[in-house]
């Protein structure tokens, strides 16, 4: 059979059918779309609150304890710049060491809290980094490990150089990082994070990879905030 003879009396498509198939398409993008912002939009909406009130943190640690007066909070407009929704300062003490830890856990959505480091907050206020940083390992829940930046910072006081030691990771997600920015394309699924540093002061002769009393004291926070956020989980899973 000719091939021409076939084509002829094959019927011309009307335009208005490809005009018909392509808005059907467009209608059914946008619908999907919709369905993607509507679910987005439910997400978004659990980033302002914690999966627990972060006060519910113990006040006592091993040897550690909150000492009177030493829980304090941000000033309201600072932690609007931190873009926290929730925050908790305390300084714990060792009872047998006699060392003492600010510690700042706050949370609130990951576009905002993973932009505020110490490399970019401490020099604003006269810091400056006198130390390579470190990545630490701390244990934050069996069988997985939390890694934590540390620096040291100085400031020039009136008689000498005040030495800080300063220990920050963000939890993302379910995963501990001082390095979130890596993941921003998954801050839109997951919209909110928390951020744990700890501050302490430190000696220029001082071994912080050695006995640091910053890690020990993770090591005992890190697995009460990972309990606390399970127990929410499981009770959301319900």
């Amino acid at each position: 059979m000719n091939p021409t003879t076939v084509s002829a009396r094959r019927p011309a498509r009307s335009p208005w059918a490809w005009v018909t198939l392509a808005s059907l398409l467009l209608g059914a993008s946008g619908g999907v779309r919709a369905w993607q912002d509507h679910r987005f939009a439910t997400v978004q909406t659990r980033v302002e609150v914690p999966p627990f009130p972060l006060k519910e943190l113990p006040r006592t640690l091993g040897d550690w304890h909150v000492r009177d007066a030493a829980e304090k909070s941000l000033d309201p407009e600072v932690a609007q710049i931190a873009g926290c929704t929730d925050h908790v300062i305390r300084t714990y003490g060792n009872a047998m060491t006699g060392e003492s830890v600010t510690v700042l856990v706050l949370f609130g959505p990951a576009r905002t809290v993973f932009g505020h480091r110490p490399e970019v907050c401490y020099p604003s206020a006269g810091y400056r980094m006198v130390t390579d940083p470190l990545h630490r390992e701390i244990v934050s829940r069996p069988g997985d490990k939390a890694v934590f930046r540390s620096e040291v910072f100085a400031r020039e006081g009136e008689k000498r150089w005040g030495r800080e030691e300063v220990h920050y990771s963000f939890r993302h997600g379910d995963q501990w990082s001082p390095d979130v920015d890596r993941f921003w394309k998954e801050f839109r699924h997951h919209p909110s994070m928390f951020k744990v540093q700890l501050q302490r002061s430190v000696s220029i002769a001082e071994q912080r990879e050695v006995n640091n009393p910053s890690e020990q004291l993770l090591a005992l926070l890190l697995p009460e905030i990972e309990r606390r956020v399970a127990q929410a989980t499981s009770g959301r899973g319900r």
